[in-house]
């Protein structure tokens, strides 16, 4: 190894910037694993933020996590796709991660404490439209102050699929809106359209760290067809 190298690796200052321009998942998975010097780096203020851990107030312009987007496609659609893309059973059971979920759906997996974007999202507006016989209809509600993490928004939705006896599906709308993003939540009961099982996720995609979220909806309105 080069002095230039050793220099680098012995040097905290350096070796954090060094770090800080790796992936994202090898910064979080392998770097880690290195030694005892390198894992504690990874816990410095910086790397916490280049993790999405923290809140990076150098960000300006809002980003989403890069990491979670690769492994949570239906919760990241593309802009231009976001009303055309509806999230369902069978897109939570195709993400990257499903073939393998029992790690994932640990408790403390690290997945679950990621911000979803930087700056951190505070203002989520849902949207639960539902399609009967009688009609459509919509409520509305809105969550602040969140500093939303991944964690939260997969339980809204996951907790959300459970508690409806008719077909689920969902899409978001990033930064396009009334909030940092917008959840659109939409089930039915005509006949007509595509049934889906009630419940939107098997067991093994359940997170042993789901929690309930308080959603305070409005009242039903109705929608003309």
């Amino acid at each position: 190894m080069s002095s230039a190298q050793d220099s680098v690796i012995a040097t905290p200052e350096l070796l954090e910037h060094t770090l800080s321009l790796l992936p994202m998942r090898d910064l979080l998975v392998s770097a880690p694993l290195v030694s005892k010097t390198w894992h504690a780096i990874t816990l410095s203020p910086l790397l916490q933020r280049a993790l999405f851990f923290e809140a990076d107030p150098t960000v300006i312009e809002p980003m989403q996590n890069p990491l979670l987007e690769e492994l949570f496609p239906p919760f990241f659609p593309p802009e231009w796709q976001d009303y055309r893309f509806w999230g369902t059973a069978s897109s939570i059971k195709a993400m990257p991660w499903a073939d393998a979920p029992h790690a994932f759906r640990r408790a403390d997996a690290s997945w679950r404490r990621m911000l979803v974007t930087q700056p951190p999202a505070q203002k989520m507006v849902i949207v639960h439209t539902n399609s009967a016989k009688s009609g459509r209809s919509y409520r509305r509600a809105v969550l602040r102050d969140l500093s939303l993490r991944m964690g939260v928004l997969y339980d809204v939705v996951v907790h959300f699929a459970h508690r409806v006896r008719n077909a689920a599906s969902f899409t978001v709308r990033w930064h396009n809106g009334e909030g940092d993003l917008t959840l659109s939540l939409r089930t039915s009961s005509v006949s007509c359209m595509p049934r889906l099982r009630r419940r939107i996720v098997d067991e093994p995609f359940e997170s042993d760290g789901m929690a309930e979220v308080e959603i305070d909806f409005g009242e039903w309105m109705g929608i003309d067809w």
